[in-house]
């Protein structure tokens, strides 16, 4: 009897294993993955429409966190800085990742370190190397706390990121199609003008507009900076430290959390448009 008890017990477990397949685990791993990361945006988004503030259950659909945020003058100029910044080290972002993207299809002595060396903008803690940026800019070269001299360290952290997004978008025939129109004839500028830079556009706006994300959301590595010249990440820190949320920070997570995925899904459409064609 307890023979044909284990039996059944050993059948059952079997079946369960073979029921439980890796396919089924991957996509349940995916489900509790996609709900532990996006669980949290979707409560800043509904909460930021309740009435009865950021705490549950919901009550009612008011949009006067988002009258109050608009009507916020001190954090409407927090924003506007950060996209001031953002601009400028998305240029600059985009020139400098291009240049080594474009540089790295060649083999040159140094050129795995080079790119390690770039990829130790993401590695590096941030705070770290913001209170070394803080020493070096203010103490050695003595200039005084501002915006823009959060430039170089947002440029370190927006860098690998453009970086790996040239390269990952670059048409695979690009050389071969340069190369191609040097031995007709064309000089290097009119081939990177005529040939090059149109394959490439997309990818290269791409990495513009996920450089201006990553800067506008940036705070912890110009925090010691920017002094005065909070940016939007930095003064909604200051609030949130000073107080407990409100629903206008809800509000401002928000906004922010659509205009930086309608972005981040520009640059993804850009990117995979490129090297599908």
């Amino acid at each position: 009897m307890a023979t044909r008890q284990s039996s059944t017990d050993g059948s059952t477990v079997t079946r369960l294993l073979n029921r439980l397949n890796t396919k089924r685990l991957v996509t349940a791993y995916f489900v509790l993955m996609a709900i532990y990361i996006y669980a949290p945006i979707i409560s800043l988004l509904v909460f930021s429409f309740n009435t009865g503030g950021v705490t549950a259950p919901f009550a009612g659909f008011t949009l006067e966190a988002y009258e109050s945020l608009f009507a916020n003058g001190t954090m409407w100029s927090a924003i506007s800085r950060s996209i001031q910044l953002a601009l400028v080290v998305t240029v600059i972002t985009t020139l400098l990742a291009t240049a080594t993207a474009l540089a790295y299809r060649y083999d040159f002595w140094g050129q795995r370190g080079m790119l390690y060396l770039i990829i130790l903008g993401i590695i590096t803690p941030g705070i770290t190397y913001g209170v070394g940026t803080l020493l070096l800019l203010t103490q050695v070269f003595q200039l005084n706390r501002g915006l823009m001299l959060a430039i170089p360290v947002h440029v370190v952290w927006t860098l690998p990121f453009a970086v790996i997004v040239l390269l990952a978008g670059f048409p695979p025939n690009l050389r071969e199609n340069e190369r191609a129109a040097q031995v007709m004839g064309a000089s290097k500028l009119t081939s990177f003008r005529k040939v090059v830079l149109p394959q490439i556009l997309p990818t290269v706006l791409g990495a513009a507009v996920f450089a201006f994300t990553l800067s506008y959301n940036e705070a912890e590595r110009g925090l010691l900076l920017v002094g005065r010249e909070t940016t939007m990440p930095i003064q909604v820190f200051s609030v949130a430290s000073a107080d407990r949320a409100t629903p206008e920070l809800f509000a401002l997570g928000s906004v922010t959390t659509v205009f930086s995925t309608v972005l981040l899904l520009i640059a993804g459409w850009l990117v995979i448009r490129n090297t599908a064609n």
